[in-house]
């Protein structure tokens, strides 16, 4: 990933002038055989106002994760902490144990929501090093931790002070434009479990997403999403604002975990992105072995981990209290990776590869 000359979607720049706009000029001011005529009457310098595409589009490498002592604590115990019961009592013991720590995660993840520029250094978060490839500049870029059962870490628990619903989103810390990507770079999202624009059985989000990184800088150039239930199409892009309308695709079909399928959403993040683009994609079809195919692809390809720069996953399994509050009963699950430690393993080995993993609600 370095830096590189402009692709098929810039504009060549000559001497500053955009090369649509040199021809133009020269259309109008030269007759067949070199003669000159008078200029056209749209004046020359409104043609050649036309901003040029930036010469180059720098990228970011991941060089390595590191997380947080708290969440190198969880990773060990979890094994020991998970449980089917409604109350997840060992888990919430340690929640309460952990609770200054959580708390402190947390007060440094809102304060980053607006201002990119605090310093994250003393409040339990999980971090990649960066390298700008054109600079040769290193960074940390901060996330969540990966504790409790992958939720809000104040969510469910009893003898919490604050009553934190499961759906609550704030705990997931989203990144800043300026420590990830460039303004030139293009950018994707990826929705596998779409529901609708501004709805969705855990809270929307297609609109989250547009609405949470626009706040941070990042605004997508290009938005494609899939919805297995059958749904009246005007339920969906009737309430898409204009400018979204434009650059989406919203699949009413369900997506596929054959490799290279034309409905498999990683062949079109293979033959659509490129490594100098910024690509999110978030996965929550609530049926497992599709989605744990999907996993093992990205787990399993280079050049898909090369592509994928953010990836949001609800990974649905037993040892979790989130069977008793809207995936069901999952403790004679026969699927791949069915239990929360394997959710652990595969959020910790995405994040080894250079991936942004966050799990989602």
């Amino acid at each position: 990933m370095k830096c590189r000359s402009p692709s098929a979607r810039a504009v060549l720049n000559v001497g500053g002038i955009t090369s649509l706009a040199l021809a133009l000029a020269l259309v109008c001011l030269t007759r067949p055989g070199g003669t000159t005529r008078q200029p056209c009457e749209r004046p020359v310098e409104r043609i050649v106002s036309i901003p040029a595409s930036p010469s180059s589009v720098c990228t970011k490498t991941a060089l390595r994760y590191e997380p947080s002592d708290v969440e190198r604590a969880w990773v060990a115990a979890i094994s020991q902490l998970k449980s089917d019961a409604f109350t997840w009592p060992k888990g919430c013991e340690r929640v309460r144990t952990d609770l200054a720590q959580l708390q402190k995660e947390l007060l440094g993840i809102r304060q980053h929501q607006t201002d990119s520029r605090v310093d994250l250094t003393s409040f339990h978060l999980s971090n990649h090093q960066f390298r700008d490839d054109c600079t040769g500049e290193i960074s940390k870029v901060y996330l969540e931790p990966l504790v409790s059962f992958l939720r809000h870490p104040l969510a469910l628990c009893a003898g919490l002070s604050a009553k934190v619903d499961i759906f609550d989103k704030s705990y997931m810390l989203l990144p800043h434009l300026e420590e990830v990507t460039s303004a030139e770079a293009y950018k994707w999202l990826f929705d596998a479990g779409a529901s609708t624009y501004d709805t969705g059985a855990g809270g929307a989000s297609q609109s989250w997403f547009v609405e949470e990184y626009r706040k941070r800088g990042i605004e997508f150039d290009r938005i494609i999403g899939w919805e297995a239930a059958q749904t009246n199409p005007k339920t969906q892009w009737d309430v898409v604002p204009a400018d979204i309308k434009r650059k989406t695709s919203w699949y009413n079909i369900p997506a596929s975990s054959d490799v290279g399928h034309a409905d498999n959403p990683l062949t079109f993040i293979k033959t659509m992105t490129k490594p100098e683009d910024y690509v999110v994609f978030k996965l929550d079809i609530d049926t497992p072995d599709v989605e744990v195919a999907l996993v093992e692809q990205i787990l399993n390809d280079t050049e898909i981990q090369s592509l994928i720069d953010e990836f949001y996953f609800e990974h649905h399994v037993m040892g979790s209290p989130m069977q008793w509050h809207g995936w069901g009963d999952l403790r004679e699950s026969t699927s791949k990776w069915n239990s929360i430690e394997d959710s652990y393993t595969i959020f910790s080995r995405l994040r080894e590869k250079g991936i942004r993993a966050h799990s989602w609600v």
